[in-house]
C-alpha cells in the first residue's frame, strides 16, 4: 500500500478511535452523575476539574511528545485513559466523579497534543489538518447516539469507553508518519492573538454543552431525546471540516463568524423547543469546528522545531476554556441549568467584540 494512503487511514482511524471513547463519555457521565445523585453544580465542578488538569497536562505533555516520541505518547495516554474511566463503574459517590474527571484530563493530555503533531507529518498540510479533524468530528456524532442507545444497561458505556481506547493505544503503538522536508517558509504566528483568543472560546463553548447539555436534553426531552440533538450538531462539526479548507488561508472574517455564532446560545435560553434546540446547537457546534479547524491548521504551517509546545499551548488554551466555562456554568445552575446558556451568550459576545478591535481597523 502506497506510505501516503497508509499514513491517511491510520490518522482517520486514530482521529477517530480516539475521539470516540472521550465523546461517550463527555455524553454519558453528566446524565450518569446526575442519576448518582449530582446537583448541577457537581456537574461543573467536573468540568472544572478537567480543564484545571488539562490546561497542566496539555502544555507539559506536549513539550514532552517532542523527546519521547509523538506515537508512544498517544498509545500510552489512550491505554491509560482505558483504565480509568473504568472508576466511573466502582466509584458511584457524586464527589468522586470530580477527581475521576480529573484523571482522564492527565490523560488526555499525553493523547491530543501528540495527536495533533503527527498531523503535520504529511506534505499537505490543509489536507491531513482536514482528515484528522474529519476523523474526530465523525466520532464525537456517533458517541450520543451510541451512549444513549446502549444505556439501558447502566455501566455498558463506560466498558465500551474503556475497550475502543485500549484497542486504539495499541494501534498508535505502531504509526509512522510521513518523512518530508520542509520546503515553503514556516508560517509566523501570534501565539496570544491566533491562538489562544480563539481556541480559548471554543474550549468555553463547548465544555458547557459537554459539562451540562446531555443532562438539561435528558431532562426536557429524555435521553433518547438528547442524543439525538447531541449527535445531529455534532454532523454540523463534521460539515465545519469538510467546509473549512475550501475558505482562505488565513479567514480574520470566518472565525470571527465561528465566534459570532457562538452567540446563538440566546436560543438555548429563550426556548425548548426541540428543533430550534437542534438547529441552534447545531449552528453553534459549525462555528465551533470553524474555530478548531483554521488554529490548528495554521499550527501546522509552523515550523517543525517546537511543535509540541504549539500544539500543547493548543490544547492548553482549550483547556483554560475548559476550565472556567464548567465553573461558572456550575455557579449559575443554581438558579436552573438553563442559565447556563446565558453565560455563553454573554462570554461570545465578549470574544467577538475583542476579535474584531483586533483584527478589524475602522
Amino acid at each position: 500500500m502506497n506510505k501516503n494512503i497508509k499514513f491517511i487511514l491510520l490518522l482517520l482511524s486514530l482521529a477517530f478511535l480516539s475521539q470516540l471513547p472521550l465523546s461517550l463519555i463527555r455524553f454519558y457521565a453528566p446524565i450518569y452523575a446526575v442519576k448518582a445523585g449530582a446537583s448541577g453544580l457537581v456537574l461543573g465542578l467536573m468540568g472544572f476539574s478537567y480543564g484545571s488538569v488539562y490546561i497542566f497536562s496539555a502544555y507539559i505533555l506536549g513539550k514532552k511528545s517532542e523527546k519521547i516520541g509523538y506515537a508512544r505518547m498517544l498509545g500510552l495516554g489512550l491505554i491509560f485513559y482505558a483504565l480509568i474511566v473504568l472508576l466511573y463503574v466502582y466509584i458511584k459517590l457524586p464527589p468522586a466523579f470530580i477527581l475521576i474527571r480529573a484523571l482522564e484530563a492527565l490523560a488526555m493530555g499525553f493523547v491530543w497534543p501528540s495527536l495533533e503533531a503527527i498531523t503535520k507529518f504529511f506534505e499537505n498540510r490543509k489536507a491531513s489538518t482536514a482528515i484528522y479533524t474529519i476523523g474526530w468530528s465523525i466520532a464525537a456524532s456517533v458517541a450520543p447516539f451510541l451512549g444513549s442507545f446502549f444505556a439501558f444497561i447502566f455501566v455498558l458505556p463506560f466498558f465500551m469507553a474503556s475497550a475502543i481506547s485500549m484497542m486504539a493505544g495499541f494501534l498508535a503503538f505502531g504509526f509512522k508518519g510521513v518523512k518530508y522536508e520542509e520546503k515553503e517558509i514556516p508560517y509566523k504566528i501570534d501565539l496570544g492573538k491566533d491562538i489562544f483568543i480563539p481556541i480559548f472560546l471554543y474550549g468555553f463553548s463547548v465544555s458547557i454543552i459537554y459539562a451540562f447539555y446531555s443532562a438539561f436534553a435528558t431532562i426536557e426531552f429524555g435521553i433518547k431525546g438528547s442524543g439525538m440533538i447531541m449527535s445531529i450538531s455534532s454532523i454540523f462539526i463534521i460539515i465545519a471540516f469538510v467546509t473549512a479548507p475550501f475558505l482562505k488561508k488565513d479567514p480574520k472574517f470566518e472565525i470571527g463568524l465561528g465566534m459570532g455564532l457562538q452567540s446563538l446560545y440566546i436560543i438555548l435560553f429563550v426556548s425548548k423547543n426541540f428543533l430550534l434546540q437542534t438547529l441552534s446547537l447545531s449552528l453553534i457546534s459549525y462555528g465551533s469546528g470553524i474555530l478548531y479547524f483554521y488554529v490548528l491548521y495554521k499550527i501546522m504551517l509552523t515550523e517543525s522545531k517546537g511543535l509540541g509546545f504549539r500544539t500543547g499551548l493548543f490544547e492548553s488554551s482549550i483547556g483554560a476554556g475548559y476550565t472556567l466555562g464548567p465553573l461558572v456554568g456550575g455557579f449559575v445552575s443554581i438558579y436552573g441549568l438553563g442559565y447556563v446558556w446565558l453565560v455563553g451568550f454573554i462570554s461570545a459576545i465578549a470574544f467577538l467584540t475583542l476579535w474584531i478591535l483586533i483584527n478589524f481597523h475602522f
